[in-house]
């Protein structure tokens, strides 16, 4: 699925907790009422660009493809925000 937005809040987590596992866990607004509003970048993206921060990305838009994973959670597989490289998955 296609979505696009702006990212109203975005947080580094660890899942599972406990794990070196981070993710970036995206509030997304403006995507649409049948959209998701959460989303999230595994870790295989954000090391892609070490240099993201989720503090710069506030306010931002951005553009991503994402898909629904087994537990129900929606995930980035390509994202990109304004000013910003895109990230891609091996998918």
């Amino acid at each position: 699925m296609q979505i696009r937005g702006i990212v109203q809040t975005a947080m580094l987590c660890e899942n599972p907790p406990g794990s070196d596992r981070i993710e970036l866990v995206i509030q997304a607004q403006g995507v649409g009422p049948d959209k998701p509003r959460q989303i999230v970048v595994p870790f295989e993206l954000l090391i892609q660009d070490t240099s993201l921060d989720p503090d710069a990305i506030q306010g931002h838009g951005f553009q991503a493809e994402i898909q629904q994973d087994e537990a129900s959670r929606w995930i980035v597989l390509e994202i990109g925000f304004a000013r910003r490289d895109v990230l891609r998955s091996g998918h």
